[in-house]
């Protein structure tokens, strides 16, 4: 469970570190600070809104074979 939990950290940390370089953010300024905030939310928000679309995809699939099915 640890290594999980620092999994998710590093992966957090990692995706604030792209957009702070991508967007040439310096978070020392209240402006790109607050831009910072708002473009990291949205992407939190999309990530979990997306987790959820391929969750409910997945729970949708039929995973069992059809009732004809004869191996061999």
């Amino acid at each position: 469970m640890k290594v999980f939990v620092l999994i998710l950290i590093k992966f957090f940390f990692i995706s604030a570190l792209f957009i702070i370089s991508n967007e040439s953010l310096y978070l020392r300024d209240s402006v790109d600070r607050e831009t910072f905030f708002d473009t990291y939310y949205t992407w939190i928000k999309n990530l979990f809104s997306q987790s959820v679309e391929v969750a409910g995809f997945v729970i949708n699939l039929k995973w069992l074979p059809d009732e004809d099915f004869s191996p061999g």
